[in-house]
C-alpha cells in the first residue's frame, strides 16, 4: 500500500512521507492521492523532548522522525561530526560544503527586506570552512546558548553569528543513489534560498542539489556543494 503526501510524494508508508516526512494520516493510499485523511491516528512526540510531530524533523532538537525513528534506522549510519571523511562508493570524487560568508547575497536579504534588516551589518571577517559530507544527514543551524540538544553538524552560532539563522534552518540529506545531496527546509523563520532566487524553497519539501549550487540561509550565509 502507497499513500501521497500534500507535496505529491508517492510513499511507502502511509502515515508519514517517506521521502519529506509530513503527516499524511491513516487510510490514504495511492488512489485516494490528494484527499484528506479520514481521522487522526495518536500523536506522535519527540522521544528526546515530547515535542508532538509536526513533520520529518523535529522542530525543537532536530530529531529526524524518518531515520532516527523509523525502518531506516538501522541501515542508516548516524550523521558524522563536523569535519569527518565521507565514505563514498568505490571510485567516485566525495562531496563537501563550503561555508561563507556572501555579500551579493546580503545585498539581495537588504533590498527585499528593507531598512530593518541594514542593521546586520555584512562581517568585516568571516573565515571560509570547508566540510566533508557524509552520513545520514547533516543539519544546519544554530546551536542552543544553554540547551541540551546537540548541536547541528553545521553550528552557524558564530563568531560572527548570523541573526537570520534558526536554530535548525536546513538539512542536508544523500540522495537515494548515494552520488549526491539535497536540501531541506523544516521550518526555518527566514526560508532558504539557492542560487539567489528571490523565492525560498518549499517547506518539507525535498530539492535535489548539484555541484556548484549555493544554498542560502539567514542573512549573509552561503554553503557552496561541491565534488573532488
Amino acid at each position: 500500500m502507497s499513500a501521497t503526501c500534500r507535496h505529491g510524494h508517492v510513499s511507502d508508508t502511509t502515515d508519514f512521507c517517506d521521502e519529506c516526512g509530513v503527516p499524511i494520516g491513516p487510510g490514504v493510499s495511492g488512489a485516494a492521492a490528494g484527499a484528506e485523511p479520514a481521522g487522526e491516528g495518536p500523536v506522535e512526540v519527540c522521544p528526546r523532548c515530547g515535542t508532538p510531530r509536526d513533520g520529518r524533523f523535529c522542530e525543537e532538537d532536530g530529531y529526524d522522525f524518518v531515520v532516527q525513528g523509523g525502518a531506516a534506522a538501522s541501515a542508516a549510519p548516524a550523521a558524522p561530526a563536523i569535519g569527518d571523511p565521507p565514505h563514498p562508493p568505490s571510485g567516485t570524487a566525495p562531496w563537501t560544503v563550503t561555508v561563507e560568508a556572501d555579500r551579493r547575497y546580503y545585498e539581495t536579504v537588504v533590498a527585499r527586506e528593507g531598512p530593518d534588516i541594514a542593521a546586520v551589518t555584512f562581517p568585516t571577517y568571516y573565515p571560509r570552512a570547508e566540510l566533508a559530507l557524509g552520513g545520514a544527514e547533516v543539519r544546519i543551524g544554530r546551536r542552543r546558548v544553554n540547551g541540551t540538544t546537540p548541536p547541528p553538524q553545521i553550528d552557524l552560532a558564530g563568531p560572527p553569528l548570523d541573526p537570520g539563522v534558526s536554530h535548525l534552518h536546513a538539512v542536508l540529506l544523500p540522495l537515494p543513489d548515494a552520488d549526491g545531496w539535497s536540501v531541506l527546509d523544516p521550518g526555518s523563520t527566514n526560508g532558504t534560498t539557492i542560487n539567489y532566487a528571490d523565492d525560498p524553497i518549499a517547506l518539507d519539501t525535498v530539492v535535489p542539489l548539484r555541484a556548484g549550487d549555493r544554498v542560502h540561509v539567514g542573512a549573509f550565509t552561503t554553503l557552496v556543494i561541491g565534488r573532488g
